[in-house]
């Protein structure tokens, strides 16, 4: 029976932690005859041991180092840093845009991903290969970290189109998202403020999680009018997550940096129109609708403007899922 490794003890929550328990349901359903050892935080005890899968949860910073100083063979780094050590026929998963920030920029954010940057400058080469999800997050990197072996390999688990047979409209916009600076929420609700100033009826469900009072209280101060109806669901599990969408005619996307964007194919596949930042990203991943400046809250409410009362193109997917790629390399399968 062949062996894996996938070391995740970084991850923790949001699009990580969806990508990296899609990718071991993935391997329990396909491959069966594969046994996985998974190294995750403590804090993701919710991921059990299985027939075919080994679960070790670390809740020690010294556990975590001791994991990356040692030789793991056919071994996925998911979480951006590598091993201290050369492993063979290894990857590390690339998926944080902060590590690929000028120190200019960082200076603002925190000192953490500073010396991370330096971390993954020192041991990179330890892995064969790095993988992330786009084309401009594979250019940043090789330039920035000088290590020309990187693949795209994105992956995703899309919702049940079932979904679609048993629930009714009943938002206009959504945007499914956890409110983190770059995903631009306080420019969508300047832009649902300039639309209900002009006397625009529409509704939009958000996922801002808690901790976020200054966005729910602009939120509140632009449903006071009347006119626009934005509704905070909170976080939501994943397949809340789906039902969203089959409830949503339009997902509007203002980030203003991805790694990938998960959402924008996910709403893609569940017959959901797209209107989005016109950003390199957007493109990488779908054909959208409409595009705006997601630095304009004007340009942005024109954009759901002529969406309400226009007539638009549908969105396409333009990105296919490489998951099956990832296990075959992992496991040195033939015609990877």
């Amino acid at each position: 029976m062949k062996e894996i490794s996938i070391i995740a003890p970084n991850i923790k929550n949001g699009g990580g932690r969806e990508l990296l328990e899609y990718l071991l349901s993935y391997i329990e359903q396909e491959y069966p005859h594969l046994t996985v050892y998974v190294y995750l935080d403590s804090s993701l005890a919710n991921i059990k041991t299985t027939k075919n899968r080994r679960v070790f949860l670390l809740s020690s910073t010294l556990e975590k180092v001791l994991l990356f100083g040692r030789k793991t063979n056919n071994a996925l780094y998911f979480g951006n840093l590598p091993p201290l050590v050369k492993s063979e026929n290894s990857i590390v998963y690339f998926h944080n845009l902060y590590l690929l920030m000028s120190l200019k920029k960082l200076t603002k954010t925190s000192a953490k991903y500073f010396l991370h940057q330096f971390y993954i400058r020192c041991f990179i080469r330890n892995v064969d290969i790095v993988a992330c999800q786009n084309e401009g997050v594979k250019d940043k990197f090789i330039e920035k970290y000088s290590f020309q072996n990187v693949e795209l390999l994105p992956f995703f688990r899309l919702c049940d189109k079932n979904l679609l047979k048993v629930n009714a409209k009943k938002y206009d916009f959504c945007y499914v998202s956890l409110a983190h600076r770059h995903k631009n929420h306080h420019r969508l609700i300047e832009a649902c403020e300039i639309l209900s100033s002009e006397n625009i009826s529409f509704s939009l469900a958000l996922t801002i999680e808690d901790g976020h009072e200054d966005l729910i209280k602009k939120i509140e101060h632009v449903n006071q009018r009347g006119k626009v109806n934005i509704v905070n669901l909170g976080k939501l599990p994943k397949e809340e997550v789906c039902t969203l969408y089959t409830q949503s005619k339009c997902l509007v996307f203002p980030s203003t940096e991805e790694t990938f964007g998960l959402g924008l194919v996910e709403a893609v596949n569940m017959d959901v129109d797209v209107v989005a930042s016109d950003l390199d990203y957007v493109y990488q991943a779908i054909e959208p609708s409409l595009v705006f400046d997601p630095n304009s809250s004007l340009d942005i409410s024109l954009k759901m403007k002529k969406y309400l009362y226009g007539t638009v193109q549908k969105s396409k997917s333009k990105i296919d899922n490489k998951i099956g790629r990832l296990i075959k390399i992992l496991t040195k399968e033939s015609n990877v």
